[in-house]
């Protein structure tokens, strides 16, 4: 290879050879005959010298060794200073990350130990203030929500007793209406009407109320789920054409008879009075990808649907889908409450449209349905 190379470059060639473990420089040099100025003939003879590169090797394998014994001492007693500062910055920060993963749990009152006086005590100082600012701006919004939640359950709670009352003397009323004069009846059953309405607000604070403040409980009972829908639309007089009804039998499930009565109420009700009749109740059983089976009750209009700008505020309390009302017909509680007893069984609810028209509402409750032995 030296040979080739040194015939193909007039300049010579070298290369670095190990024999027997010894280190040489072999250089090649071709002769020539030189024409002119610029121009050389080769004659096909090369020279070649051969050097020993034993004290060479010598000198780098020494300066390898004093790089290896020298610099590694170097860098560890280098190191340890290094991490130690690295620690003294990084410590802080980890403090940091750990406080605020903390505060986003809930733990408002996590603080921050301030050491020193650079900059990153000046963070800890400036995490320590909006934490206690924080803390506290919490502490007053969930007094002020306490404060609503006693405020309307008292109300609603005093309100009961005169209510009663009222709506005992406006049932007399009502029979007598026939018997007064047209003004003074239509006065009468717009009374009447009203205090209907206002008894069915209180009731309804009172059980959101009840929501808020932790108190309402299931208590749960194996029933038949189309027999217990089949009740509640018999019990309000559903049953004239309004309404249909697709029941399969033998649908058994653990649910709080009451509260799922009023959910299937309250959304027949509402696709009553918002949307248009026929409304269809249907009831069945679904299978979800983690195995555990769901009972779905789905309650649909023939109405115009719910617009897209409402759909996302459709369970929000006493929200008006039309800015213009300055009252609605219900107590506008009924989707909020149908949504926490939904929620109290561990299920879900949501909102949507059918493809030819239609508001739909769906409730997918999971099934705890005991084995029948027979």
């Amino acid at each position: 290879e030296l040979r080739r190379a040194a015939h193909a470059d007039p300049h010579g060639s070298f290369e670095r050879v190990v024999k027997d473990g010894v280190p040489y420089l072999t250089i090649a040099m071709p002769t020539v005959f030189r024409t002119g100025p610029e121009g050389v003939l080769p004659t096909r003879l090369v020279l070649y010298a051969v050097m020993r590169m034993t004290d060479e090797q010598i000198n780098v394998d020494a300066l390898l060794t004093a790089a290896r014994d020298g610099a590694l001492p170097g860098l560890a007693i280098a190191l340890l200073p290094g991490l130690l500062a690295a620690r003294s910055v990084l410590r802080p920060v980890r403090e940091l990350r750990q406080a605020a993963q903390s505060m986003g749990s809930g733990r408002l009152d996590t603080r921050i130990p301030v050491r020193g006086s650079d900059e990153l005590a000046d963070l800890a100082h400036t995490f320590n203030d909006s934490a206690g600012k924080l803390q506290h701006s919490v502490q007053e919004l969930r007094r002020a929500e306490e404060r609503a939640r006693r405020f309307a359950s008292d109300v609603s709670h005093e309100l009961r007793t005169p209510l009663a009352g009222m709506l005992a003397v406006t049932e007399v009323l009502d029979e007598d209406a026939g018997r007064l004069d047209p003004d003074t009846a239509r006065a009468v059953r717009l009374i009447s009407s009203e205090t209907g309405k206002l008894a069915v607000l209180v009731e309804d604070l009172m059980e959101i109320s009840r929501f808020d403040a932790r108190a309402a409980e299931l208590h749960t009972d194996e029933i038949d789920a189309a027999e217990a829908i089949r009740k509640t639309l018999e019990n309000r007089h559903w049953t004239d054409g309004r309404v249909r009804a697709e029941l399969p039998p033998g649908i058994r499930a653990r649910l709080d008879p009451r509260r799922f009565d009023i959910v299937v109420a309250n959304l027949v009700g509402n696709a009553l009075r918002h949307g248009g009749a026929p409304v269809t109740v249907r009831l069945r059983l679904e299978a979800r990808s983690h195995g555990v089976p769901v009972l779905v009750t789905e309650v649909a209009d023939s109405g115009p649907g719910i617009r897209p700008e409402v759909l996302p505020h459709i369970f929000d309390r006493f929200y008006k889908a039309d800015a213009a009302r300055t009252r609605s017909a219900g107590s506008g509680l009924g989707l909020a409450i149908t949504l926490e007893n939904v929620r109290l069984h561990g299920g879900t609810i949501r909102a949507g449209n059918l493809p030819r028209g239609g508001a739909v509402f769906t409730v997918e409750i999971p099934l705890h349905a005991e084995e029948d032995d027979g």
